[in-house]
């Protein structure tokens, strides 16, 4: 199929409310605020044709609307109990037919690692509903990326109607993978121990620290630059230790509640 007729949209799903550290995604490193790190460095990956931000239609996302406005980012505002819908339809607003779906916890995002997911999107014979990194749970926490068919997450919003897979679409293709064409991008080591996602003031903590060691050599450095910083500096990791739960356990809880939810 043609790179030519497709439209590759990165959209950053983000919301001001988070419980455990509020507004976590305007909160500043390296004098930014961290969603824009993150806006800077799909904005660095040439095979990007678009960033969307994805947000909800409550009232706490002014502040996050203001930063859109100021940077002239496109933002889409959708059903804040529909993240799928959300995302699809951030994606129709810019008419992107490729979503590389990213959330606006990750500053760490690796520019090369989502390029080689982008090309490996097209270089498929047949293309994919899914080219992902997280089917084996071996990168760190905070770089994982899905790169979804628009028309695979269409009939997904078409036919899917329980809320809890309307949440957790990305699972719903991974659990489903027998009916889904998914290529998966595997990492040599398992990395699953270091956690560079923000959900705490530990994890902003130790990802400001990471930062401030190479931001300024490079604004772009990647997870080899962080992994040669780590074995320099092994005490690092100890910031956040105590959370390095991995997020799918969150999800697995959520998922078992659902699942006797559903029998009952």
């Amino acid at each position: 199929f043609k790179i030519d007729m497709k439209k590759v949209v990165a959209v950053i799903q983000a919301r001001m409310g988070s419980t455990r550290l509020p507004g976590k995604i305007l909160l500043e490193i390296e004098g930014k605020p961290l969603i824009q790190h993150i806006y800077e460095r799909l904005k660095n990956i040439q095979l990007i044709d678009e960033i969307v931000i994805a947000t909800t239609n409550s009232s706490n996302e002014k502040y996050l609307e203001d930063f859109a406005k100021n940077q002239k980012i496109s933002l889409y505002k959708g059903k804040e109990s529909d993240l799928a819908n959300r995302i699809l339809e951030a994606a129709h607003s810019v008419k992107g037919t490729v979503i590389v779906k990213i959330n606006a916890d990750s500053p760490l995002i690796d520019t090369k690692l989502i390029y080689q997911g982008i090309k490996k999107y097209f270089n498929a014979t047949q293309e994919p509903d899914l080219v992902t990194n997280t089917i084996d749970k071996k990168f760190p926490e905070g770089l994982q990326f899905g790169i979804f068919n628009v028309t695979s997450l269409e009939k997904f919003c078409y036919s899917e109607k329980s809320n809890f897979w309307r949440e957790y679409f990305f699972m719903y293709f991974i659990e489903n993978q027998d009916n889904y064409s998914i290529q998966n991008i595997k990492s040599n080591v398992d990395l699953s121990n270091i956690r560079l996602t923000v959900d705490y003031q530990e994890d902003l903590d130790l990802i400001r620290k990471i930062f401030s060691n190479l931001y300024n050599t490079n604004p772009f450095f990647g997870l080899e630059e962080i992994l040669e910083l780590l074995e320099k500096q092994p005490k690092l990791l100890e910031i956040n230790k105590k959370f390095v739960k991995n997020s799918f356990s969150t999800y697995e809880e959520e998922k078992s509640d659902y699942l006797t939810k559903e029998k009952s």
